[in-house]
């Protein structure tokens, strides 16, 4: 009787502890719907606008060595190179051999640096060698963007151009320009938020009214796979709390517990960077998408292509809501 009793009661918390976050998200729109109208810009807004001022990007790979991702790699490094003449790419890989170097600098089509990692003390930890490298490279003032990503994901110059021109307008609210990664899916050739496990409602969601076209929408699945910041930004990233692993845990600092960042596994957590660093009171991230009101759907603009196709594809908890529908 006594274990009958004890199992009813663990189902019963279980199932408490399932409505936890839905209660928790609802808490913080209601507190962002009491200053609502602080969120009101009201001005034009053309996201695909060209950056007239310098631009000097750094980006940073992982690439834990496979010659079968190599292609995706490449078409990686040739859209980066695109954006700007300016950009310098460095690839990080494992230890190997003198001649899987040599055809990865073969058929990577433009000018990159690979470094070479010798002794990794797990691969899992390949992506957070990027850190005391952008330490370094920020030192130098020339450059004015730091972009940190995966080796599958392709970014653009028009997506370049909506997050440059997306932070002018939220950086006053301690907001940041978001991606969604996305995937066409080979049986009806429709295009997929592969982050989005549920569908977000709109009217739920924090917004930044922009103007009768366009809204910044603050939504609850803001994993993208990787980070784009100015100068302000990666210093905030950089110098502070989110470039430890432990970030989001009780054992590195009991003030930073974050229950999302928790379940996020290590390899995840060296791109989440400030998601849930200082966010605004009432909103679930820092990061917010670009949302055309007339399309009723996230715009274009904003999506970055996850080349490896894998999730749509294939049986898998990811990759199962239409971009068209991710946010109705």
């Amino acid at each position: 009787m006594m274990i009958y009793f004890l199992e009813r009661l663990r189902k019963f918390f279980k199932s408490i502890g399932k409505k936890e976050n839905k209660i928790n998200n609802f808490i913080r729109f209601k507190k962002f719907q009491k200053n609502s109208k602080d969120y009101l810009v009201n001005t034009d807004f053309i996201p695909s606008n060209e950056i007239n001022e310098k631009v000097k990007i750094v980006a940073s790979i992982a690439f834990f060595f496979d010659k079968d991702k190599i292609n995706n790699l490449n078409k990686v490094c040739k859209s980066l190179n695109n954006i700007s003449n300016q950009t310098e790419i460095y690839i990080f890989t494992n230890k190997v051999s003198s001649d899987q170097e040599e055809d990865l600098k073969n058929k990577i089509e433009v000018d990159v640096t690979i470094k070479v990692i010798d002794e990794i003390v797990n691969s899992r930890l390949l992506p957070w060698y990027h850190i005391n490298f952008m330490k370094k490279l920020y030192e130098r003032e020339e450059i004015t963007h730091f972009l940190y990503l995966e080796d599958d994901i392709l970014i653009d110059k028009l997506n370049f151009n909506y997050w440059v021109n997306s932070r002018r307008i939220l950086k006053k609210f301690n907001l940041i320009p978001a991606f969604v990664r996305t995937e066409v899916n080979k049986n009806d050739e429709e295009i997929y938020a592969i982050d989005f496990v549920k569908k977000d409602k709109l009217k739920f969601l924090p917004k930044i009214m922009i103007n009768d076209n366009y809204y910044f929408i603050n939504h609850t699945f803001p994993y993208q796979g990787m980070y784009l910041y100015d100068r302000e930004l990666m210093k905030e990233h950089l110098f502070g709390p989110s470039s430890n692993p432990d970030c989001g845990h009780g054992a590195f600092n009991e003030n930073y517990i974050d229950t999302r960042m928790i379940n996020l596994d290590l390899m995840a957590k060296a791109n989440i960077g400030l998601t849930y660093i200082d966010v605004p009171e009432g909103f679930f991230s820092r990061m917010t998408l670009l949302y055309d009101k007339k399309k009723s759907s996230i715009d274009n603009i904003c999506q970055i292509k996850h080349l490896s196709n894998k999730y749509s594809n294939n049986k898998s908890w990811f990759g199962n809501i239409k971009i068209r529908d991710a946010i109705q």
